[in-house]
């Protein structure tokens, strides 16, 4: 059975217990943690069998946990992580990952692990501050991040060894949340460079900026799909945080969650059909999966 048919088929027996009719007649999420901590920042790894988040753990510690999505155990990511741990992103070839971890007060470092050598390249700053929102280029080679170096917060990229830095954005206001499209050539983020936070597109250089939202409110954390076509994204344009997707050029906005309370960090899982994201419901933050119309 394919990753995505296993998916699929995981999804369809969860839907069978929330609801008691076929996953084919009904609409219900599907809900994958029910113990109400705050959450955030989940993405698929190992094809979409499991996913990584964070959830806080006591007053002042974020700790990412793994979930295998077949049998719902839960397992922390690292076992003695005495920090919080936060914003994890996987390279596509399975071999690197990089976080940002809370070295002290206000203080955030990245770090790059190579899985095949065991080792850890720690980007770190000076004083207050860190880095923000680890990407990874397609082909492995590079991680996009933010950083207020030397005033607003811009968009920079190492390679996998932490090496050849290059920044990509030099504007006003702040930049955020960077995601590659597939075939490497382009970048989508946020920024709030012309008053608040809208949604772009650039080159992997940095040229070539084009805007694809307009909206009063906040458009936050763009996730490009698998196949490169469309954008989920968090907004509060209809009056609270809710889960959209669009296309690759901004047009066909459409909402994706209803929810009176907060729906946010939406992660693609690989089919490029559903989606993962953190959504409060009477209090409680828990994760939920939804296909995308």
């Amino acid at each position: 059975m394919s990753c995505s048919k296993r998916f699929r088929s995981i999804a369809s027996a969860v839907l069978l217990v929330l609801v008691g009719v076929p996953a084919s007649q009904s609409s219900e999420l599907v809900q994958l943690t029910a113990d109400g901590r705050l959450k955030r920042d989940p993405v698929f790894i190992s094809d979409g069998e499991e996913l990584v988040f964070g959830a806080d753990e006591g007053t002042d510690k974020i700790r990412l946990l793994r979930m295998n999505l077949e049998t719902r155990k839960v397992t922390p990511f690292h076992e003695n992580a005495p920090r919080s741990e936060l914003e994890p992103a996987f390279s596509p070839c399975g071999r690197y990952y990089a976080l940002n971890h809370n070295t002290g007060n206000l203080t955030v470092k990245m770090v790059i692990h190579d899985s095949e050598t065991g080792t850890d390249t720690d980007i770190s700053v000076k004083g207050r501050g860190g880095m923000r929102s680890p990407a990874f280029s397609p082909d492995s080679t590079r991680i996009a991040y933010c950083f207020a170096e030397t005033g607003p917060q811009q968009i920079f990229s190492v390679d996998v060894k932490g090496k050849d830095k290059r920044q990509l954005t030099d504007s006003q206001g702040i930049n955020n949340w960077p995601s590659y499209t597939p075939d490497g050539k382009r970048i989508v983020f946020t920024s709030s460079r012309d008053g608040n936070y809208e949604i772009y597109a650039m080159d992997a250089d940095g040229k070539n900026v084009t805007r694809l939202t307009n909206s009063p409110t906040q458009d936050i954390r763009p996730r490009v799909s698998p196949e490169g076509t469309r954008i989920v994204f968090t907004s509060s344009r209809d009056g609270n945080r809710e889960i959209y997707v669009m296309n690759i050029d901004g047009t066909h906005v459409k909402r994706v969650t209803e929810n009176p309370e907060r729906d946010d960090y939406p992660a693609w899982h690989p089919d490029g059909k559903s989606i993962a994201f953190v959504s409060e419901r009477k209090g409680r933050h828990d994760i939920y999966i939804i296909e995308v119309p």
